[in-house]
């Protein structure tokens, strides 16, 4: 009995295996062929994707196009149109320079069109000029350009070679001087290597501007920074044309000068004023050196 049951026990459990693994073939065999059927199905798909984004793409380039050409349609008609011709050019804050000068360096001029000009390039040509120190331009649309100028301020004639030049407050050449140019300036003649020359001859003009020195600059020949750091200046109005030269170190000067203030003062009181040649500032001293009998 015992082996008969085992038989059968073997037989069923064969039984099942082999059931098992037809079902398995049929269950494998129904994937392969539902796979097999949506592969076409996910290609056609893909293509229409595709041709769905190609359409798009050339739909979006057809629109960019046609903006495009819209944009430059409309930007040509409004730089050409009548309505934006400059009818108006301000200038302010020029001197030596005339309303001709400026419109030349700028090349500009009425019926120019306010939205094609380049601002930017007008205050470069204008910066171009030498006597121009700073410069803005400002549209005003529809019709109207502003044009502020800050010029150069001449204070010396400086001699370079043969050649005369306008010099600016800081002993800066600013341009030649041409025939038929009238100034009074003071010449001036800096020695080579002194770094603190600028800030000296700034701090003097200054001074004389503000009326705290004894002389002004129109009494003033010229002015010399030397290479002894003196600064020397000449009036030639002095002691009536006998001139007088007043000399201080580029380290103190303005200490200096306030002394000499004092000793001019006294010499005026005292009526020797007329007898001095050269006032020096040296140190802590003021010390006057007297004109010669031969020059009274």
């Amino acid at each position: 009995m015992s082996t008969l049951t085992i038989g059968k026990q073997s037989r069923i459990t064969l039984g099942s295996k082999r059931k098992k693994r037809s079902n398995s073939f049929r269950t494998q065999k129904r994937t392969t062929l539902s796979n097999t059927r949506k592969r076409p199905q996910r290609r056609l798909a893909g293509i229409g994707q595709f041709m769905v984004r190609c359409v798009m793409l050339m739909l979006t380039l057809s629109l960019v196009a046609v903006l495009g050409v819209g944009l430059l349609f409309g930007y040509r008609y409004l730089t050409t149109h009548p309505y934006f011709e400059l009818k108006e050019i301000h200038v302010t804050g020029i001197d030596r320079l005339n309303r001709g000068d400026i419109l030349k360096s700028a090349n500009i001029g009425l019926g120019l069109n306010c939205l094609d000009m380049n601002v930017g390039e007008v205050e470069q040509r204008l910066s171009a000029n030498p006597w121009i120190e700073s410069v803005t331009v400002r549209r005003e649309f529809p019709n109207r350009l502003r044009i502020g100028v800050e010029e150069k301020v001449p204070a010396f004639w400086i001699r370079q070679g043969d050649g005369l030049y306008f010099a600016d407050a800081s002993g800066r050449v600013i341009a030649p001087m041409h025939p038929g140019e009238m100034a009074s300036l003071p010449i001036l003649t800096v020695a080579e290597g002194l770094d603190e020359g600028p800030a000296v001859l700034r701090g003097i003009l200054e001074k004389m501007k503000e009326k705290k020195t004894p002389f002004t600059q129109s009494q003033t020949a010229w002015i010399k920074l030397t290479s002894a750091h003196e600064l020397e200046i000449y009036l030639d109005g002095h002691a009536g044309g006998r001139g007088l030269t007043v000399r201080f170190g580029t380290d103190q000067w303005e200490t200096q000068l306030e002394r000499m203030k004092v000793v001019w003062r006294d010499l005026l009181r005292r009526n020797e004023f007329k007898d001095a040649a050269i006032i020096a500032a040296s140190g802590e001293k003021i010390w006057i050196k007297k004109r010669e009998p031969s020059e009274g």
